[in-house]
């Protein structure tokens, strides 16, 4: 049965975040690189950025998104049936501080695209979300 609650592709889905969770966490590239596929897209409204391929989205981690290193990452409940993470920067003042809503899709046992909703005054709230991490 692959349909209903507990089935096998729920089970690895369930996998594959918890993977990708740990993989962001450590900013680990090259677990990453097993868990999003090549194809992927990303974007971060309300800025007009679309990242196409799993290359464009690495070099952009790796260059202006170098200041999510560091970076927790607290599973919520789904956003529109899709899994959802708040996501907390590193800030210079110790913890954590309030980044953004990140929603995933999953296709073909890899995610297919990221979305780094921004607007965590709104969102972080409606999800349950912390204002921000003490450790």
């Amino acid at each position: 049965d692959t349909d209903g609650p507990g089935s096998a592709l729920e089970k690895d889905e369930r996998e594959l975040l918890a993977r990708y969770v740990d993989a962001f966490e450590r900013y680990d590239i090259d677990a990453l690189t097993t868990l999003i596929r090549e194809d992927a897209t990303q974007s971060m409204p309300p800025y007009d950025m679309w990242l196409r391929g799993r290359e464009d989205i690495f070099a952009w981690w790796w260059g202006p998104g170098i200041g999510c290193k560091g970076s927790r990452v607290i599973p919520t409940v789904s956003a529109n049936g899709s899994p959802a993470f708040g996501q907390y920067k590193p800030s210079p003042d110790g913890g954590h501080e309030p980044w953004a809503l990140q929603v995933l899709e999953i296709e073909g046992g890899g995610i297919a695209e990221l979305t780094f909703f921004l607007d965590t005054d709104t969102l972080f709230p409606l999800f349950g979300l912390p204002p921000r991490l003490d450790s």
